[in-house]
């Protein structure tokens, strides 16, 4: 399977509704897969920043941050909002500084960068970094995403598999958890999934 190339870039502010279980749950994604209207595959990798608040998921792709902070929670589903950040001036703290230190602002100014490095200059009491490499199929069912996702911890022989659905439309999301036999599952996030794990 061929890595994915594509860079996030720079979007409006987004909020979602999302709920994700963990384990393989064979059953549901053949599920999916039935239901979809589009299946793709991707292959990429992540850095992720644990930082002391759970209410927010930091990660770096290709050199762009991207800040999830948890804004509400309904029908067992946590709705995020989230932006890939480009600049340190408009991410939250203790995220700004961290853009800074790792001098993310380097590529997009055209100069060499190595982030592996930058990770290995970071002080001690910086958010935790986590390299991760996911492998990921992608599901869309009218207008709401599924994916299902094997999450590859680096460093340690941890291989963790979850589920989600997220959209905009709760009631819809609400709908597919049943019909996809999700209802009792514990809705956890990749970010407190990983450092459960650490």
């Amino acid at each position: 399977m061929a890595k994915s190339k594509a860079k996030p870039t720079t979007e409006a502010r987004k909020t979602r509704y999302e709920f994700r279980v963990w384990g393989e749950h064979k059953k549901a994604c053949r599920k999916l897969s039935k239901l979809a209207t589009a299946e793709t595959s991707e292959e990429f990798d992540d850095c992720y920043f644990l930082s002391d608040d759970p209410s927010y998921n930091a990660k770096v792709r290709d050199c762009s941050l991207k800040v999830k902070e948890l804004v509400d929670t309904r029908k067992g589903f946590e709705c995020w909002e989230s932006t890939w950040h480009e600049t340190a001036d408009d991410a939250p703290s203790p995220f700004d500084d961290l853009f800074d230190d790792l001098r993310l602002d380097k590529p997009a100014r055209g100069k060499r960068y190595d982030f592996p490095k930058a990770v290995r200059k970071l002080d001690d009491d910086a958010p935790t970094p986590v390299f991760v490499t996911k492998r990921r199929r992608r599901y869309r069912v009218g207008g709401i995403r599924a994916e299902s996702t094997e999450i590859r911890i680096k460093g340690t022989p941890e291989r963790l598999h979850t589920l989600a659905i997220e959209g905009d439309d709760l009631e819809s999301l609400v709908a597919l958890r049943k019909e996809l036999g999700l209802k009792k599952g514990e809705n956890l996030p990749v970010h407190r999934a990983i450092e459960a794990e650490l």
